[in-house]
């Protein structure tokens, strides 16, 4: 059974594309051979939100922002899911619970068309927006879109400079918020879900890097008709202690 084989056992090239990348070599080390990882464009959904936040910088700031639970942005309801959360949200929580109110909150810091000009540096197809139509962009359902490998690549540059707050929300995803099913029991993994609809199907993500502060493998997992915290997270930690075990 060659390589290809073996990684195709975790996931069928038809149902999606998982791809493992060195951080420091930037290679690709596995990848289950799916045409769409380098070519087919598809919108992030959730996995967008820690470069929303990256692109703020030092303007992410903590506040005395209470999740409403409600949102409504450009006549498109994207009401949050996570549990209540009575006390203020922060960042590291937000990521961690991938909470719509707070990221859409944090951008409406953006001048007209500031989130694509800032996304854009990390390989992201992104068209300039403002107002409402910018705070949907930087929840990743409208006007982004990204490449499987794209998205790998860019997660890869996210583990090399991401501030404490980010690093937190993205070990948060997977310790107790909605990546948990991809952890890894030999490393501390930051990674985040996402799931968006592209032309009526469901696209579901897991993206992420370990170990979280001294990265050494990227890995991404993109699944057609699934979701990310169900069935793309799963998937990346079989394929993580894959190649932890040296099969791959």
């Amino acid at each position: 059974m060659n390589r290809r084989q073996f990684i195709s056992l975790f996931l069928d090239p038809r149902q999606g594309c998982v791809l493992l990348l060195d951080v420091k070599s930037r290679e690709i080390v596995a990848s289950n051979g799916s045409a769409l990882a380098g070519k087919i464009l598809l919108p992030p959904g959730s996995a967008l939100k820690p470069f929303t936040l990256a692109v703020l910088g030092k303007r992410l700031r903590d506040d005395d922002f209470v999740c409403p639970e409600r949102l409504t942005l450009a006549g498109r309801r994207m009401d949050c899911s996570h549990p209540r959360m009575v006390a203020p949200m922060r960042t590291d929580t937000a990521l961690a619970y991938s909470c719509n109110c707070f990221v859409a909150h944090q951008a409406a810091k953006f001048a007209p068309g500031e989130l694509a000009r800032g996304l854009r540096p990390f390989g992201f197809s992104v068209q300039a927006a403002s107002g409402e139509g910018q705070q949907l962009q930087a929840l990743g359902e409208d006007s982004v879109l990204i490449t499987s490998e794209g998205l790998v690549r860019a997660y890869r540059q996210l583990a090399l400079q991401a501030t404490d707050p980010i690093l937190a929300g993205l070990e948060g995803a997977v310790e107790f918020g909605t990546g948990q099913l991809a952890r890894v029991n030999w490393a501390k993994l930051a990674g985040k879900t996402g799931s968006a609809r592209m032309g009526g199907q469901f696209i579901a993500w897991f993206a992420g890097f370990v170990p979280s502060r001294a990265p050494q493998v990227a890995v991404v997992v993109m699944l057609s008709g699934k979701h990310g915290g169900s069935d793309a997270a799963p998937v990346a930690a079989e394929m993580l202690n894959a190649w932890h075990a040296g099969k791959l």
